[in-house]
């Protein structure tokens, strides 16, 4: 697997030398380190784990375990899961959101459906659900339930509905960002693509006139990225100190600004309401995040394979333009693109958004079948190493955009090899209850904007560069400054 250099190197005093003038603060922080010695031996362990990054009993604070967690997490779960002499147990991590149990892969299926188990309120504690700005996330990790409620009952039922507005919007979008320059130019991929997911999104979410209003699509954007950066910065100090610290960090000074340039709400958000207190401002934000995250993520991850696999592209273009050209844009033909489905869904095996998936917080004491022990109030996840895994797949290390289009050809694949399909060998998407409830809209419209792209441009990396991703801790993350050379081609249809 690629490899990208961390451009974090953050320590408890390198953070507080940001603190704005740290020497007025001091009274106030040596008050506060005596509360921090005790609590930092509280944290809630999982019994009968390994601890694979331990404070000593002389630290402080969980800053030097975090940094190694940030930056050697994948090093530190493949030394466990696939060189340990017993790959079956879990392990523990102190993670940048606390002390973390990491369940193997097979443990998917025990967890998947267990209430006191929860992922809304992991999301409420990992975003901040208390300190300004971070409003969509505490909407989104409400016991209401209102955002998946629009998304299962709203959005995935009407998903053949929907179809052709995005592919229109998508039309429209991506010669005003692209151009039909017929000569090799130089984009930002993932700064492009975020703008065509961005409006092509809110078409769907806020009708054909408001997602194009550049202010609107400029606050989801920004939101989408300061937020997952201001809450990635934050967990990095004492939790005592975030009432105070995040008046000052920049990323949070510029989440709660772009909070006050939002006031509209979706008639969706009103029916699933059904009575209940919600903010819709707050309901919109989580909703577009939630789109633009992964979606972005996995259209260029998409991209950047298939500009370094070329062979595929021409079966795959032929594929695109049979099915358009006997079914039009309709839902069913979308399914119809196996192939397409399969590069899409190899891409994201070789690069998910993380590491591990199915994150949650405990509700109540949990005994597992391996009688590991997770206490009330504690975390746990579930690796995704198995993505990788030589006796799941076949050279699990090299791109094959045959791979599920081969498995779907097999009884047993039909449905097991569809890009939405979870299971505990591909938990990319999670597993469960609480899989993500947008991955089949996710998965049309990555496929819509990438009908687009194929068939009007050509691709290639920019010379110089190297696709590289950013590993954060469990995440996963595209290096937002790689570049593409793209030129307009003459597509094989009118679409």
């Amino acid at each position: 697997m690629p490899s990208a250099g961390l451009p974090i190197d953050v320590s408890w005093w390198d953070a507080v030398s940001t603190f704005g003038s740290a020497q007025a603060h001091l009274p106030y922080l040596a008050a506060v380190l005596l509360a921090l010695m005790v609590l930092s031996s509280l944290g809630n362990s999982s019994k009968n784990a390994v601890m694979l990054n331990p404070k000593s009993v002389w630290e402080l604070t969980s800053t030097r375990a975090k940094k190694e967690y940030i930056a050697g997490a994948l090093q530190m779960m493949g030394n466990w899961f696939n060189a340990n002499p017993n790959p079956h147990n879990p392990a523990q991590m102190i993670a940048d959101t606390g002390v973390v149990t990491v369940l193997p892969s097979h443990m998917a299926d025990e967890i998947r459906n267990d209430d006191r188990l929860s992922f809304s309120r992991w999301t409420l504690q990992a975003f901040h659900r208390n300190l300004p700005g971070f409003d969509g996330f505490r909407e989104g990790g409400s016991d209401s339930g209102i955002i998946k409620a629009v998304i299962v009952k709203d959005l995935t039922k009407h998903l053949n509905k929907v179809t052709e507005p995005l592919a229109a919007e998508t039309a429209m979008v991506i010669p005003e960002l692209l151009s039909d320059n017929e000569e090799w130019h130089s984009i930002a991929l993932k700064d492009t693509i975020v703008k065509i997911i961005a409006r092509v999104s809110s078409r769907v979410f806020l009708g054909d006139l408001l997602c194009r209003n550049e202010e609107w699509l400029e606050v989801t954007r920004d939101y989408t990225l300061y937020s997952f950066t201001a809450a990635e910065e934050l967990r990095l100090w004492p939790a005592p100190l975030l009432p105070i610290v995040h008046w000052f960090l920049p990323q949070c000074r510029k989440l709660r600004a772009l909070l006050k340039v939002i006031d509209d709400a979706i008639e969706w958000f009103e029916k699933e309401a059904n009575g209940q207190d919600y903010d819709p401002v707050s309901a919109q934000l989580i909703l577009s995040v939630a789109a633009i995250h992964t979606t972005t993520d996995l259209t260029c991850q998409t991209l950047t394979q298939l500009a370094q696999n070329p062979e595929i592209l021409a079966p795959l273009r032929k594929e695109l333009v049979d099915v358009l050209q006997e079914h039009g844009w309709k839902k069913t033909s979308l399914y119809n693109m196996k192939l397409l489905d399969s590069v899409v869904k190899e891409s994201q095996r070789l690069k998910p958004t993380g590491i591990a998936t199915m994150r949650r917080l405990a509700l109540d004491e949990v005994k597992l079948s391996d009688d590991t022990v997770i206490p009330k109030n504690s975390q746990i996840c579930v690796s995704s190493l198995k993505l990788w895994d030589s006796e799941v797949y076949e050279n699990p290390d090299k791109f094959d955009g045959y791979r599920f289009y081969k498995m779907r050809e097999q009884a047993e694949g039909q449905t097991k090899a569809q890009l939405v399909t979870t299971a505990p060998e591909y938990l990319a998407w999670g597993h469960g209850k609480h899989a993500c409830p947008g991955r089949f809209f996710a998965a049309n419209e990555v496929k819509i904007v990438l009908i687009y792209l194929l068939l009007r441009y050509d691709w290639r990396i920019a010379d110089g560069q190297t696709p590289q991703f950013r590993r954060n801790g469990f995440s996963l993350n595209l290096d937002q400054h790689l570049r593409m050379m793209i030129r307009r081609r003459q597509e094989e249809m009118v679409i």
